[in-house]
C-alpha cells in the first residue's frame, strides 16, 4: 500500500540564530521560493535578531521567540527553553512541517524535542560543524533524535560530522550544495565600480584592492585582519576592506591599522556586496572553520579571484585548487592584482 500524500500548505521555520549571517540568507532563499509556489511560511527568531532578519524575509510572517541557541547557557537550559517556545509556536501556527537552519549541529536540540513531542516532520540543514565533536548528555541526544527529521548539509564534510554528533548512518544526511544567482558579465560596471569604490575609500584609480566580507569573528578568521591588511601594504601597496560585523568590530576598529588613511577599512555592513566584488582585485577568506560559504560562489559568479585557506574550501576536496589559491597559512599569501581566476 502506499504511503498517503501529504501536501505542504504551512511550514514554519525556526531559527536558533545568534546573528545574521550565510545560515539566515540560505533560510531566506529557500523561504521565499515556497512562499512563491503558496506555502504559507512563518519565520521564528530571537526578538533582537527580527531586525537584522527583516530586509531579508521581506514580506513573508516574522514572530518573535525565545529559540535562539545562548552560549552563555548551559546545553540543557537552552534546549528546556527552545523546546517550550517551539511548541508555543507549533500549537499556534498549526504547520504541517518544520525547518530547522542549523548554523552549529548542537544548536537545535530543543526545536528537536518540540518536533518530537508534537510528531511534527522536518528538515534539519546544517551549515556549519566543528572538527571535534560537541559533547552532547546522552539522555538529551537521544531524545532529541527522536524528532521525525529529515538531515542535509551544505558539504560532505559538514554531513560526515553531523552524522558523527547525532549518531545517524553514514550517507543519512544528504549534501546539497550551496547555490548563488549568476549575474550576466558587465564589463560596464564592473569598470565603474572599481572607480567608484576606489574613489570612495580615497585611493587612486589603480590601487589595489582586496576584499573580506563575513562576520567579524574568530571562525572567519577576523582576528588576523590587522596583520594581513599591514602585510598586503607592504608587499603590494594594496588596502584591505573588510565587511561585516561581528564580536571582533570593536577592537579591530582600534587597532592602528584601521586609521582613516590605514591599510584597513571597515564599512561594516553593506547590502552591495556584489558591486565590492566586481570592484576587488581579490577576495581573501582568513577562516578556521567554513560550511559551503556563500561568498566564495559570489566571488566566483563575478570572476573574482579568491585566496582562502585550506579550511575555507575544504568543501570542494581537491578541485579547490581550481577555483582559488589555497594557502597553508597566510604568512604566505602574496597578491597579484590584475590576474583573475572563477569557476
Amino acid at each position: 500500500m502506499m504511503a498517503p500524500v501529504r501536501r505542504l500548505r504551512r511550514l514554519l521555520v525556526l531559527l536558533p540564530s545568534a546573528a545574521v549571517g550565510g545560515a539566515e540568507r540560505h533560510t531566506a532563499t529557500l523561504a521565499h521560493a515556497l512562499a512563491e509556489v503558496g506555502v504559507d511560511v512563518t519565520i521564528a527568531a530571537e526578538p533582537a535578531l527580527l531586525p537584522g532578519l527583516a530586509p531579508l524575509f521581506h514580506r513573508l510572517a516574522l514572530v518573535a521567540a525565545p529559540i535562539g541557541w545562548r552560549e552563555e547557557e548551559a546545553m540543557e537550559a537552552n534546549a528546556a527553553r527552545q523546546a517550550g517556545a517551539a511548541a508555543a509556536l507549533i500549537a499556534r501556527h498549526a504547520p504541517d512541517a518544520a525547518l530547522l537552519p542549523l548554523p552549529w549541529p548542537s544548536h537545535g536540540l530543543g526545536l528537536q524535542l518540540a518536533l518530537a513531542e508534537a510528531h511534527l516532520p522536518g528538515l534539519a540543514i546544517a551549515h556549519l560543524a566543528p572538527h571535534e565533536p560537541v559533547p552532547v548528555p546522552a539522555a538529551l541526544l537521544r531524545a532529541a533524535l527522536a524528532a521525525p527529521l529529515t538531515w542535509a548539509a551544505v558539504s560532505a564534510p559538514v554531513a560526515g560530522r553531523v552524522e558523527a554528533l547525532h549518531r545517524l548512518r553514514p550517507g543519512e544526511v544528504a549534501v546539497v550544495p550551496n547555490g548563488v544567482t549568476v549575474p550576466a558579465d558587465d564589463p560596464t560596471r564592473r569598470a565603474a565600480q572599481r572607480l567608484a569604490r576606489r574613489e570612495a575609500l580615497g585611493l587612486g584609480p589603480d590601487a589595489p584592492l582586496v576584499l573580506f566580507a563575513g562576520r567579524l569573528e574568530e571562525k572567519k578568521g577576523a582576528d588576523l585582519l590587522p596583520a594581513l591588511a599591514e602585510r598586503l601594504r607592504d608587499e603590494v601597496s594594496a588596502t584591505l576592506v573588510a565587511l561585516g560585523d561581528g564580536p571582533l568590530a570593536a577592537s579591530l576598529a582600534a587597532h592602528p591599522a584601521a586609521r582613516t588613511d590605514g591599510p584597513l577599512r571597515l564599512p561594516g555592513l553593506v547590502d552591495d556586496v556584489g558591486d565590492w566584488l566586481l570592484a576587488a582585485d581579490a577576495l581573501v577568506l582568513p577562516s578556521r572553520l567554513e560550511g559551503c560559504p556563500l561568498i566564495v560562489l559570489e566571488a566566483a559568479a563575478r570572476r573574482c579571484p579568491i585566496i582562502a585557506t585550506v579550511y575555507s574550501m575544504e568543501y570542494l576536496g581537491e578541485a579547490a585548487h581550481s577555483v582559488a589559491w589555497i594557502v597553508e597559512t597566510l604568512s604566505v599569501l602574496s597578491v597579484h592584482p590584475g590576474t583573475n581566476r572563477g569557476i
